[in-house]
Parts: C-alpha cells; structure tokens; sequence
C-alpha cells in the first residue's frame, strides 16, 4: 500500500476494513472498529497511518508519523514490543507493507514531544 492508500483503510468507511501500521507493516484491526479503531474508538487516530513515532514517544496528536529520525535505536527496537502485540493477536493479523516517500534530506526532525 502507499501511505495515500492506508488512509482509505482509517474506519470510517464501514464497508472497508480498518488498517494500522507500525513501521511499515500493516495491521487488520478491524475487529476492534466499534471499542478501538473506529471513528468513536479512544485509538481511531492511528487508523489509517503508519504511526510509528507515537507508539514510542506517546505523542499521539504530533508524532503521528513514521519518521523515526532523532530516536534512539533503543527506543526503535521498543517498537517490537507493539509489533509482537498486533502479530500474536486472537482477531488481528498482518496484512501487508506501507511504502512511504522518502523523507527528504533537509526535512526538519519531528518537533520533541511536549
């Protein structure tokens, strides 16, 4: 998928799944549409993205992006913590892989997490 396509996937179109991603690799939460994922879910903000960054600050508003430039690769291997959690679920499973544009060189790094 591309980033544009994930975004079709974000719970709002009942007659389609619902996607995450964790960097890269993308998840069917759809089973979790109506307590998690869907438009009135307390997580519906990572549906649809790949929003690795959040997963590990816990900036859920302003780290909603895959850009993991400026973390430690400590904190990046964190994010198998989240990726094992969506692999070994009972009702969501993995799907596919994002493939984003590359981050422009000179693109600023994600502002800190306030």
């Amino acid at each position: 998928l591309t980033t544009s396509e994930l975004k079709e996937y974000d719970g709002t179109d009942p007659s389609k799944p619902v996607y995450l991603a964790i960097n890269r690799r993308v998840y069917d939460v759809t089973a979790g549409r109506e307590k998690y994922y869907g438009p009135n879910g307390g997580y519906n903000f990572f549906s649809g993205v790949d929003a690795a960054r959040a997963y590990i600050t816990g900036c859920f508003q302003t780290h909603l992006t895959h850009d993991l430039r400026g973390l430690s690769q400590a904190e990046i291997d964190s994010l198998s913590q989240w990726s094992d959690f969506y692999e070994k679920h009972d009702t969501y499973f993995y799907v596919g892989e994002v493939v984003h544009d590359p981050i422009p060189e000179d693109a600023p790094l994600p502002e800190p997490c306030m």
